[in-house]
């Protein structure tokens, strides 16, 4: 539940202003977008002006989005009355960093719209929205806009429930609560295309997508006494595939779709020369947000991640990581 103190709190600050920007996290997912989308709508609708950005472009998969065409991947500094993060998860997360720090001391409000568990945001911002038990960022959005009497239209429960459709895996994971089922139904009501949707994310794959699913799958093992499914891409993988990072996204889902296993973990090589794991479980009595933690990274107890300084090389005995 949204304290009403606080809802309250960041009416009050979007109704004195007038110029809003709006960050998500790198590698932005549906989620991300859809709350950025949706808080975008919104603020258009009182007349307010805002600036969405992420820091690396989109997938052309959520272009269904309202105001996807209006997202950019930078920003000038300038006379914001405030910063409203949403869905980022930590601060390095936004790609802004040592801006949103800079901002921070310039005294310009930090909004936190979050529903990742306690990190470096928690700390700075000013009015925190943030609950790790909501299945969404998305979802979190929906309840304050119902606290404040927002009138949905279709284009924003589309947003909406893009995102909680995104973190929910298609409404098959074990954060689809009862609420989240009936906020689902409640959001259709008001026009959502729950079938561009699903038709956009889980049906419409690129030659290059499924070459990565492929390389991936053919790399899948198992340590039965651990109970870890894992795999890895090259960065070789992924230019010969002629695929983005972006694409990436989703293959940790389908290797922890394997049954008899605890948990799944995919690493890749980035752009920039690092790795990055994701990890993944359905299980009740793991945590993957600590396993992540080891190793500096985060997020939830069943969806984390992290990056790390290294390389994926093959050696006489196999593949390594340096």
């Amino acid at each position: 539940m949204i304290k009403v103190e606080l809802a309250q709190k960041l009416g009050k600050l979007i109704a004195e202003g007038s110029n809003f920007l709006l960050i998500g996290h790198e590698n932005p997912d549906g989620d991300a977008l859809g709350a950025l989308s949706a808080f975008a709508s919104y603020l258009k609708a009182l007349g307010k002006s805002s600036r969405i950005v992420v820091a690396t472009d989109p997938s052309p998969i959520f272009s269904f989005i309202e105001n996807f065409s209006e997202i950019r991947s930078d920003y000038l500094s300038g006379d914001y009355d405030a910063i409203i993060l949403l869905d980022n998860g930590d601060l390095k997360r936004t790609g802004f960093y040592s801006r949103i720090l800079s901002a921070k001391k310039n005294n310009v409000p930090l909004v936190n719209i979050d529903h990742h568990i306690q990190n470096d945001i928690w700390k700075i911002a000013k009015i925190n929205i943030a609950n790790p038990d909501a299945s969404s960022t998305c979802e979190l959005l929906y309840d304050l806009f119902i606290l404040w009497g927002v009138d949905i239209d279709r284009d924003m429960a589309t947003s909406l429930l893009t995102g909680i459709y995104y973190d929910t895996g298609g409404f098959q994971h074990q954060n689809t609560t009862e609420k989240v089922l009936l906020i689902a139904s409640e959001l259709m009501h008001k026009g959502a295309k729950l079938k561009e949707i699903a038709k956009s994310l889980t049906q419409s794959r690129s030659i290059s997508t499924l070459k990565l699913w492929g390389i991936a799958l053919s790399r899948m093992t198992t340590k039965k006494n651990l109970g870890i499914v894992y795999s890895f891409l090259t960065r070789t993988d992924i230019e010969e595939a002629r695929a983005t990072d972006e694409e990436v996204s989703g293959i940790v889902n389908l290797i922890n779709s394997t049954d008899g296993n605890k948990m799944a973990m995919l690493i890749y090589e980035t752009s920039d020369g690092r790795l990055k794991g994701s990890l993944r479980t359905e299980r009740n009595d793991i945590d993957v947000a600590q396993i992540a933690g080891l190793f500096g990274g985060g997020g939830h107890k069943r969806a984390s991640g992290f990056s790390i300084e290294g390389k994926i090389v093959k050696k006489k005995e196999g593949w390594k990581v340096e």
